[in-house]
């Protein structure tokens, strides 16, 4: 082993298996960035009186706990994810009819609240049925208001006036909320 063709050669050998260990344990330690656990595309769907649907993607399989409640600093109820996944959906159900609900996503020990404003929605109220009107409207149907056009921010603001959608993701809960911004990024991105 005096040869030192050998010894260079034994030497190389050992510092392209120490530098394929290091780089592989690297990336078993920190190749999953904190942004791959962050939920994204938040989409809140099969809104009824007593349930509703929660659906979220995330970079790497988690799973998930959903936390909501009637008040944004009261989130006491839970809903958790049976298997890791890199699609979410969770159904929370025994909701009350026309309640508005705060929830945020729980991933292992880190909350995701829709940065600082945690995600709503409103159930469906308890009427039973829709009554036909009796008499003619005054209005063309096509120009009758649908239920969109008559929702009201409850805390008096006349809406979201932005068109930015940077600026609409600030004022998420103070005058915009997530369908303004779901609304924005569908106009801003291109259909195939």
């Amino acid at each position: 082993m005096n040869n030192p063709v050998i010894k260079k050669i034994s030497a190389i050998v050992i510092g392209i298996v120490i530098f394929v260990v290091l780089v592989f344990g690297y990336f078993a330690v920190f190749g999953t960035r904190a942004a791959d656990f962050e939920p994204r595309d938040m989409i809140v769907s099969n809104i009824e009186k007593n349930s509703v649907r929660t659906t979220w993607a995330t970079g790497v399989d988690t799973q998930g706990v959903v936390e909501y409640g009637t008040t944004p600093t009261a989130l006491n109820f839970f809903a958790p994810e049976a298997t890791k996944t890199k699609t979410h959906t969770i159904d929370l159900t025994l909701l009350s009819p026309n309640t508005t609900y705060y929830f945020d996503v729980r991933v292992g020990d880190t909350k995701y609240d829709n940065g600082g404003v945690p995600w709503t929605f409103t159930t469906k109220g308890a009427e039973s049925s829709v009554v036909a009107p009796t008499t003619a409207p005054t209005q063309p149907a096509s120009q009758q208001p649908t239920p969109f056009q008559k929702l009201q921010i409850p805390d008096g603001t006349e809406g979201c006036t932005e068109t930015d959608c940077t600026k609409i993701k600030e004022k998420l809960g103070k005058g915009c909320s997530t369908q303004d911004y779901f609304l924005c990024l569908k106009k801003t991105t291109p259909t195939p």
